[in-house]
């Protein structure tokens, strides 16, 4: 079984500085690990900053779909972190290039998801529709024949999925629809986190959406976000990184320690999001091999120690 080495218990400083001179490109999550929503973890910057310096490849990683890369690189930057938008990896740009090259010039996407979403779209110039609202009218059946009549109208290439607020009934049912009408329709979505865990709040995420779709249609989706490896294909083929060479950082065993393994990285889990120390034992205790990270510390910040 797995045992993960928790580097807040390791005394000897040059050790771990050897262990860190193992790796020569770093993939960090953005949320809970660099930052809380808008506020900026302590020490993230700095630690990310001081890699870099080292010379250490970064790379952020999110599922993120309510931002594009330019609006991520912005924030990031206003916290002080030094990125371009290249080292920036999104699945709804990922999703954009993804659909580039699979749609012909004819077809078009409907959308369940964000502005963030559409603007990827937009700049790669696929065509799409059903951003917004969809409000359902007191009898929903009446939506039924337009269903049919958008379906021969609007060629529809592909459903894809992403976190929306607006999302409703009547979305449900014309997903569900146009793929069930067309089983060569594409159906993407950007990842399966099904809740965001706030102090008081568990607010429903893309994850949620995607469950109730997919029951409809009998199918799943192909997700574009973290833990499919296929984030990171690209990237790892054009910059010629070693996998065995890299090191994936997150607060979520299920999305971000997972990640790492399908692609072949080492992992470290951080405790400044949901999962601490004792989660890790938890995992180990139940033999969760997927899950389990190869490294724990309570936050990135404790990195700089070694730096």
């Amino acid at each position: 079984m797995p045992i993960t080495i928790n580097l807040n218990e390791i005394n000897d400083q040059e050790l771990t500085k050897n262990w860190l001179d193992l790796y020569d490109t770093i993939f960090t999550d953005c949320d809970s690990v660099l930052w809380q929503d808008n506020s900026v973890i302590a020490g993230a910057p700095e630690t990310i900053n001081a890699l870099q310096n080292l010379g250490k490849r970064v790379y952020f990683v999110t599922n993120n779909s309510t931002k594009t890369r330019s609006e991520l690189c912005v924030k990031a930057r206003g916290m002080g972190f030094q990125v371009t938008e290249e080292q920036i990896i999104a699945p709804s740009y990922t999703i954009a290039e993804y659909l580039k090259l699979n749609l012909n010039s004819e077809q078009k996407v409907y959308l369940i998801g964000s502005p963030a979403m559409a603007k990827e779209l937009d700049s790669l110039g696929i065509e799409h529709f059903g951003l917004g609202e969809d409000i359902v009218e007191p009898n929903w059946a009446s939506i039924l024949p337009d269903i049919d009549e958008q379906t021969r109208r609007e060629n529809i290439g592909a459903v894809l999925i992403g976190f929306d607020e607006h999302f409703s009934y009547n979305k449900m049912i014309k997903a569900a629809n146009f793929l069930v009408q067309n089983d060569e329709c594409l159906f993407l979505a950007t990842n399966v986190d099904a809740v965001s865990k706030f102090p008081k709040y568990s607010v429903p995420g893309t994850g949620a959406i995607l469950r109730g779709i997919e029951a409809c249609v009998g199918r799943e989706a192909v997700v574009m976000g973290k833990p499919n490896p296929v984030v990171c294909e690209q990237l790892l083929r054009a910059e010629n990184i070693k996998p065995e060479r890299s090191l994936m950082i997150g607060d979520c065993h299920k999305a971000d320690v997972l990640f790492g393994k399908n692609c072949g990285f080492a992992t470290m889990l951080v405790g400044t999001g949901r999962y601490k120390w004792s989660d890790v034992l938890e995992l180990q205790k139940n033999d969760s091999k997927q899950y389990i990270p190869d490294f724990y510390a309570s936050s990135l910040a404790d990195l700089r120690t070694y730096l």
